[in-house]
């Protein structure tokens, strides 16, 4: 079933002679019928955004059921209403990019990644406390990489962006800098901010976990 096959107006049937900014609004305002709007505006082209992605139907129709809750639940921290279909548009990849990565077991970002970074630059070093004390077989659990998907998805924005482009998409810096609008410093700056955050997310995991086995 297709996500719009929900709604109680179907898409066709729906008035499009509203500007982005103005359902934006109304959704803010609890207008579910509005939200929907914009929904079945950008629809079809975040499907196969997300189809292109992770090339399966089943997994494209999941990723834009999180995508959309993500949507519903950050609109109002979008500050500017006319540019919704860009800044929907970037959660969607982000979120088909993550459930990419969530489903490799022997390629997604280890740990040690979360330190230099793929370009080994001393700018990347971190403080942030040595994990790998619980040994490889840690990493090829699904929990811990859920949990890694996870931590990702809660970054600022700033950074979420900064480190898909770069550890997931492969971009480098001045790529990076020309996509984000940033100088080369100032993403090298939020990637570092951005796995220091991670770092000691998932170091908080692994030392409550091993609490937990030692208490068992």
């Amino acid at each position: 079933m297709r996500i719009a096959d929900s709604y109680q107006v179907p898409c066709e049937r729906r008035d499009q002679s509203l500007e982005d900014a103005e359902l934006v609004e109304r959704a803010r305002d609890g207008h579910t019928e509005a939200f929907e709007t914009l929904l079945c505006r950008y629809g079809q082209t975040f499907y196969r955004l997300a189809l292109g992605i992770v090339e399966s139907e089943s997994d494209a129709q999941d990723v834009l059921q999180k995508a959309f809750l993500k949507i519903h639940r950050k609109l109002e921290t979008l500050r500017k209403p006319p540019s919704f279909y860009s800044w929907a548009y970037r959660i969607v990849k982000n979120a088909s990019l993550m459930e990419i990565r969530s489903q490799k077991r022997n390629d997604e970002i280890g740990f040690g990644d979360l330190g230099p970074g793929r370009d080994d630059e001393r700018h990347f070093e971190s403080e942030a406390p040595e994990w790998r004390h619980r040994g490889d077989e840690a990493f090829e659990t699904r929990e811990l990489r859920d949990e890694l998907a996870e931590a990702v998805e809660e970054l600022e924005a700033k950074y979420q962006s900064a480190f898909v482009l770069y550890e997931i998409e492969g971009h480098d810096l001045e790529a990076i800098s020309d996509i984000l609008d940033l100088s080369v410093a100032g993403v090298k700056s939020r990637l570092h901010r951005a796995r220091l955050r991670l770092r000691a997310t998932l170091e908080r995991y692994l030392r409550d976990d091993l609490s937990e086995v030692a208490s068992s």
